[in-house]
């Protein structure tokens, strides 16, 4: 088919290119105002609040991206939306996870705590592409994006270290 139309394809290739560029951008641009705000909102509120809050943006924004994203001009704006939500709670585990631990434990239990989610995460991928086989892709990110309601749930366990003195012993 390249053959017949070269030009074509070639310039609609660019085009999608360059649009994943500008995504990936716009989505990073996001992200570091998200953990800025979720900074912000640590401090002003309180941790659990924050997580709260940025749990929820998580999910209604990751939803909204796979459900609705459906041309460049989307880009602009959806993606640094999913930037802010799904990375601000990266800047909580920063100020959360070293409030929790004694300080004999803290480095050990920041790297537990930071790591094993990844060990739990990287079989979702694979769900991910298994699942897009049964029904559509946009479907499966909207189904997978419930993932945030566990983190919400946990926030009833989770200690709140405001103002709080850390834990020495």
């Amino acid at each position: 088919m390249e053959q017949l139309f070269p030009g074509t394809i070639r310039e609609l290739q660019k085009t999608i290119d360059k649009t994943r560029s500008r995504g990936t951008l716009y989505q990073d641009v996001g992200s570091l105002l998200g953990m800025f705000a979720f900074t912000f909102a640590a401090a002003y509120f309180n941790r659990r609040t924050a997580f709260l809050g940025s749990f929820v943006l998580c999910l209604g924004s990751v939803s909204y991206v796979f459900y609705s994203l459906k041309t460049a001009t989307d880009v602009l704006w959806m993606l640094p939306l999913m930037g802010f939500a799904t990375l601000s709670c990266f800047a909580g585990y920063s100020i959360y996870f070293p409030e929790i631990f004694p300080t004999r434990l803290r480095g050990t239990g920041v790297g537990f705590c930071y790591n094993t989610v990844r060990y739990l995460a990287a079989p979702f991928p694979f769900l991910l592409g298994w699942l897009s086989t049964l029904m559509p892709f946009r479907t499966v990110g909207v189904i997978m994006s419930s993932i945030y309601l566990v983190g919400i749930v946990a926030l009833i366990w989770a200690p709140e270290t405001k103002a709080q003195p850390l834990p020495e012993d």
